[in-house]
Formats: structure tokens, C-alpha cells, sequence
């Protein structure tokens, strides 16, 4: 016995059921949905009528069939999506310029319009999937090795941390004071060799979007809950999203997203944003080339550790919704003059705040 998910033609709502056969899935499914058993029609999301037991049996487990009488309409894959854009915002989505209007004008209302309406769809019970073969649908578009939910969204954390270290590289290569003063040039390639090799240590910090480490304590932790639930942490000058404490908002809207739930929160969760409240470019950058030309001056080595914590750990990231990421200078948001160099050994002092056993396993 295998279990299946079964739904009527509205999409008013997704049960699970257990069943052997073909019949004895239309028998329960309709108990479920309410529906006449025999005079009834099987779809699958894709518009293929299931009519036949020989059939029914090659489909996997968690397969979603769709329910409806002979008579009524059903709106399959790509235009469940469709009506729920144009539920949204219909007369963008004429002509291929309007289309790109649709992207390029006030995309932050788009967005949490378009999330709201992926809302209503979300599970709670297919959130708790977690194997490609349990729920196929959530890796569908996806080309990737991962096998599980967690491996995949670990893949994307870290993917986000390697993305902070090449910019940063990039810029630091790209300054005069790389190219023109040796010995600062030494400190620096230090520093970026010491981030390189504790990124390697912490496994590129993949633990920030895999609920699988919400147990973990310190920097080695998940933002999200045991079920995989994110909520945003507000803009980089408050302590809190003003968002969560609407009552009138649910879900995304609320600023609260489980990206585990579906295919579509998945693509809507990667609209989030890890926030540097120091930023990267505009304060940290800088700030390490001025660390380089004081750490020469006063023959002592960058304070790497200080930097590493500002560029890649949740002590300066902020995990925010679009909405709340505000891409203007962060004013009063600096880094510390006192910590821009040191003459302590930040590699041991790195061991001993990590607790690296914690981050180097995937799941």
C-alpha cells in the first residue's frame, strides 16, 4: 500500500490517502473530496486521464490526481500557474514588452502579490517530504546532484557564501593598493588564503538554509525552525520585521516562507536576501584595504577573523524578504577601527569559536 495525494478540480484543498489499487483510490479520494465515485474522472497534473489499474501502477508514491465530474473543466500544470498570475496582474502578461514591465516596475508589490497567491497552495504535509522520489514536483526545473531537500537548499547557502568571498577577492585584486604595494599585497593574500581555508572548515556555512542544523548552536545554526520555516529578521537598522507583527498578513506576506512546502515557495524563497548590516562593499571592503596599510605601519598581521565574521557569518548577515532589503548606504552601520588588525593567532582562536564537527556533514 503506497500513499497518494488526491484534489478536486477547484484545488480547494490536497488529502492524503492510502490505497493499493486504482479503484480503491477513486473509492477514498472521493469519500474525501465528496464526489460521486462513479461518475468521476482522473487527472493527473499534466491533463493524462488515469482510467486503468496497469496504469496507476507505474506512477510513484505522493502522486497528486486530480478529481473532478465528466463535465467539469481542469486547469493543468502550466495553467494553474497562468490564472495565478493573471489572478494577480492580468494585463502584464499580453505582450512580451509588458511581460518585462511586469518584471522591471515596483517588483517588490509583485512579488508579495504573487507569494500571497502561492500561499493558498502550500502544505504543511509535503513540507515534511524530504527524498527527490517522495516528492518529485518540489525538484522539478531543478539540475542538480542533490537527492533530498536539505542537500539542495545546503547547495544554495553555500553557493550564496562562495558568491561573498569571489566579490570580495575580485575587489580586493582589483585595488591600486593590491597592485602597487607589495607588502600590503602579502597581508591581504593572507587574509583571503585564511578565509578560503575556514570556509573549507565550515563546509561554506551550506548549514544556513538546511533545517537540519536548527539544533546546532552559535554561527553554525540554520535560520529556519525544525520544519523548515524562514522568517525574515527585519530591515538591517531593526532589531525586528515590523511584517511579522501583522495580523491581517499570512504567510509570505507576513514575512514568513517555507521553501520546503513546494516548487513554487522554493522559487519564491530565492527572492530573500542574506543582508550584510555592515556592508560588504560599501564599508568591509575598505576596510580590510585599510587594515592591510595599518597592519604593515604597525608590523602586525589583519585581523582575518574579524573580517570573516563580518563577510560570512549570521553575526552580520540578516536573512530579510525583498521587501526589507534595503540596498541604500547603510549610515552608522561601520566596522570597528579598534579590531582591523591584531598580533594574536586568529587561526586558533578561530578553532575554538567553531565548533567545525558541526558544519562539515551535508545531512
Amino acid at each position: 500500500m503506497n500513499g497518494y495525494k488526491v484534489t478536486d478540480w477547484k484545488r480547494s484543498r490536497i488529502c492524503g490517502i492510502a490505497c493499493k489499487s486504482f479503484d480503491q483510490l477513486k473509492q477514498k479520494g472521493c469519500l474525501k473530496l465528496m464526489l460521486d465515485s462513479t461518475n468521476v474522472i482522473v487527472h493527473l497534473q499534466d491533463g493524462t486521464i488515469v482510467d486503468e489499474n496497469e496504469y496507476f501502477k507505474t506512477l510513484p508514491p505522493q502522486t497528486l490526481f486530480i478529481l473532478s465530474p465528466p463535465d467539469q473543466p481542469v486547469a493543468v500544470g502550466y495553467e494553474v500557474l497562468y490564472n495565478m498570475l493573471c489572478s494577480v496582474h492580468k494585463d502584464y502578461l499580453n505582450v512580451g514588452k509588458m511581460a518585462a514591465d511586469f518584471m522591471s516596475q515596483d517588483l517588490k508589490a509583485k512579488i508579495r502579490d504573487v507569494s500571497s497567491a502561492i500561499e493558498s497552495q502550500s502544505s504543511q504535509e509535503r513540507s515534511k517530504l524530504s527524498k527527490k522520489e517522495e516528492d518529485p514536483l518540489w525538484f522539478e526545473g531543478l539540475d542538480t546532484i542533490a537527492s533530498t531537500k536539505e542537500d539542495f537548499m545546503f547547495r544554495r547557502s553555500q553557493e550564496r557564501i562562495r558568491g561573498y568571498l569571489y566579490k570580495t577577492q575580485d575587489d580586493i585584486k582589483k585595488s591600486s593598493l593590491y597592485l602597487q604595494d607589495s607588502k600590503a599585497r602579502t597581508k591581504l593574500d593572507t587574509s583571503l588564503s585564511n578565509f578560503k581555508v575556514w570556509l573549507k572548515k565550515v563546509n561554506h556555512f551550506g548549514c544556513y538554509f538546511s533545517r537540519k542544523f536548527y539544533k546546532n548552536d552559535g554561527y553554525l545554526n540554520c535560520y529556519c525552525d525544525e520544519s523548515g520555516q524562514f522568517e525574515c529578521q527585519g530591515k538591517w537598522n531593526e532589531d525586528n520585521c515590523s511584517h511579522l507583527n501583522n495580523l491581517s498578513a499570512v504567510g509570505n506576506s507576513k514575512h514568513l516562507i517555507n521553501p520546503y512546502e513546494s516548487k513554487e515557495a522554493r522559487i519564491v524563497f530565492s527572492t530573500w536576501n542574506l543582508d550584510h548590516r555592515i556592508e560588504r562593499s560599501r564599508r568591509i571592503g575598505p576596510a580590510l584595504l585599510e587594515a592591510a596599510k595599518l597592519a604593515v605601519r604597525k608590523n602586525e598581521d589583519i585581523n582575518s577573523l574579524y573580517f570573516f565574521t563580518l563577510l560570512f557569518t549570521s553575526q552580520n548577515l540578516k536573512l530579510v524578504h525583498i521587501v526589507c532589503h534595503d540596498k541604500g548606504e547603510h549610515h552608522g552601520a561601520d566596522c570597528s577601527t579598534k579590531r582591523l588588525t591584531t598580533n594574536k593567532n586568529v587561526k586558533n582562536e578561530f578553532s575554538s569559536i567553531f565548533n567545525i564537527q558541526k558544519a562539515v556533514t551535508v545531512i
